[in-house]
């Protein structure tokens, strides 16, 4: 049983390791994530200065991110 939990902890380890590698590089690269859609910040506050609904929010928060690429 030890041995199955310290294979599953190297895999683990291993997957992670590898995640964080490619993070670095991505960093590296100049290349930024960006969410799909806005966090639940942009929306309320698109909400109360712009009087605009949800559907509205997200498609300016999509246009604008389609005009950066």
């Amino acid at each position: 049983m030890a041995q199955q939990n310290m294979t599953a902890s190297t895999i683990g380890s291993r997957a992670l390791a590898t995640a964080l590698n490619a993070v670095s590089v991505m960093g590296q690269t100049g290349h930024i994530m960006t969410p799909t859609t806005p966090n639940p910040t942009i929306s309320i506050v698109g909400l109360k200065k712009n009087d605009l609904g949800e559907d509205k929010i997200r498609q300016l928060f999509g246009d604008m991110i389609e005009a950066e690429q």
